[in-house]
């Protein structure tokens, strides 16, 4: 057995609080048009499993209060077959079969955390549908199996021999992080992060779109998917090369002015996804991508270049110091992380740019749709842009695609529209003036004035939390000040001055210690306790009174 990885540890944590939840369920939908052979592609499947520890992964409870991994040496590989070619509603069966397999819980304790299944809709028509449990993937790593896979298929097809990638095995990735070497890497960028996060507003409202959350974030959440024409884009990248800036800063800039204008913040936290891959882990499959905080200051009077360029150094300073877990983060910062979105930023902007591996096989040709929506949401709003070469390999038209996830208890689909709408608008206006203060670009877009920042919400924040009356069943002046759940917070946070009305979050405590916490309650109670009750109720007072009354039901 082996410990999780930092990035493990979140969506294990996530998972455990919420476990009917799907956010961190991934699905990718390759489809085949030609002359395609079932057998093979499932015996090409069952190998690379073989190849790719992290697809033989299972967790182990431990007495930590936080699971180890292990590899399982040899597994069943099951790709269930379903042929809708006479299907009444071809359709609508194909719609309930990807309903299944994406929303069916994970056994985590079972290898392997990851599913296949192959729907055959027309005479040459096949789709190979693959969801993964993020425990043991990132979008890389769907990329580099799906392409072992199918250069094995091509080979076996064409009579070739196929010779996999070489690469290091996820377990080694792991030890690697614990290393001495990459413990230090971590601090200095954890130090760094913190100097430069100083002060900073960590969420975005948009006053003027949706509605404020009134409960615990709970992932759920809708997904909308907007196209970019392939002229559109070929304007962004010419004026990206004028102007020495990436493609994907040039469409930053445009989403910070967005938020800008919808929020009124003039300095926002936007979080971006890095891959985090020593180089000699790049053919690795395994769960290795972090998030980071990147800080934007817009000037609505400046050229919206300049907004692309502070965008681009951001992020590259970002990928010199992508190694910081967030967890480390949190608690440098000293962000109070109770709530089960991320106290650093709500919103995030991502691209997938890991192309759809090509298939030499005369007569057949591979298509890829990734981020099926599962009906869940990992923050408040999420878009995720893929070029086409991401979908369709090397004959695609070289538009490009944007996902946008967001939370169902702050957004509606109208909502999502607006903001989709106003993106491509902002966005045709740039490549028209790039040198235009950014502020002036397509007026009619939501341009709110600036308004006072609230500096707390019902989440995020180091700011004292307000009491919340009615949140537990009322106790008698009379709890005992000794209570198992004040033993338990004193030992967890290493800390005698805790009382029976300390907040564990605001004491220090961050969401990766709740197990650790309930854990050890669990073996002075002698009973089992929900992790999300740490959640809910985080005072010592209304978890004896919660437990209690569990108790007693």
């Amino acid at each position: 057995m082996f410990p999780l990885s930092a990035a493990q540890q979140i969506v294990w944590l996530q998972q455990q609080v919420l476990p009917e939840s799907r956010a961190y369920h991934a699905t990718a939908v390759v489809e085949f048009h030609g002359e395609f052979d079932p057998v093979v592609i499932r015996r090409c499947i069952a190998d690379a499993v073989g190849r790719h520890d992290a697809f033989r992964i299972r967790m182990c409870d431990t007495d930590s209060g936080i699971p180890a991994q292990e590899v399982v040496a040899d597994i069943s590989v099951e790709v269930s077959q379903y042929d809708l070619r006479d299907a009444d509603d071809p359709a609508g069966r194909r719609g309930e079969l990807l309903r299944g397999q994406v929303s069916t819980a994970f056994d985590l304790r079972t290898a392997p955390l990851v599913r296949w299944m192959l729907l055959h809709l027309a005479d040459g028509h096949w789709q190979l549908v693959m969801t993964e449990h993020h425990l043991v993937h990132d979008g890389r790593s769907t990329v580099i199996f799906l392409g072992d896979v199918l250069d094995q298929y091509a080979a076996e097809m064409s009579g070739g021999d196929h010779v996999p990638e070489a690469a290091p095995s996820y377990e080694e990735y792991v030890a690697h992080t614990g290393s001495d070497e990459y413990r230090a890497r971590v601090a200095a960028d954890v130090a760094w992060w913190a100097e430069r996060l100083d002060g900073a507003r960590f969420s975005i409202d948009f006053p003027t779109l949706g509605t404020r959350r009134s409960a615990l974030f709970d992932h759920r959440g809708g997904q909308f998917r907007q196209v970019l024409s392939a002229p559109l884009m070929d304007q962004v990248r010419d004026v990206a090369q004028e102007s020495g800036h990436t493609v994907f800063a040039t469409l930053l800039a445009v989403y910070s002015e967005l938020c800008r204008r919808h929020s009124g913040q003039d300095e926002l936290v936007i979080g971006m996804p890095l891959a985090n891959r020593p180089v000699e882990f790049e053919h690795t499959v395994g769960m290795m991508v972090g998030a980071v905080p990147l800080r934007l200051a817009i000037d609505p009077l400046a050229p919206g270049s300049d907004l692309a360029e502070e965008a681009m150094t951001a992020v590259f300073d970002a990928i010199d110091h992508e190694s910081a877990p967030i967890q480390d983060l949190v608690t440098a910062l000293k962000r109070s992380s109770k709530g089960l979105g991320n106290p650093l930023f709500n919103i995030m902007f991502a691209m997938h740019d890991a192309p759809c591996p090509p298939v030499k096989i005369p007569g057949l040709s591979v298509n890829m749709e990734i981020a099926v929506s599962a009906g869940s949401t990992k923050f408040d709003l999420s878009v995720v842009v893929m070029p086409d070469k991401v979908l369709q390999a090397d004959h695609g038209d070289h538009g490009y695609e944007l996902v946008w996830e967001y939370s169902t208890q702050m957004f509606g689909p109208e909502d999502v529209e607006t903001l989709a709408t106003g993106f491509e608008t902002l966005l045709r206006a740039y490549v028209a003036r790039p040198s235009a203060p950014i502020g002036t670009l397509a007026p009619a877009v939501a341009a709110r004035p600036a308004r006072d920042a609230r500096d707390k919400d019902e989440e995020f924040g180091a700011a004292e939390v307000a009491p919340r009356a009615g949140d537990a069943p009322a106790t008698d002046a009379g709890t005992p000040s000794g209570s198992l759940w004040l033993q338990a917070f004193r030992h967890i946070l290493e800390r005698d001055d805790i009382d029976e009305d300390t907040d564990f979050f605001q004491a220090g405590g961050y969401s990766l210690l709740v197990p650790l916490l309930v854990a050890h309650y669990e073996t002075l109670a002698g009973r089992r306790t929900p992790t999300s009750l740490v959640f809910e109720f985080s005072l010592p007072r209304e978890l004896e009174a919660a437990t209690a009354a569990m108790a007693g039901r």
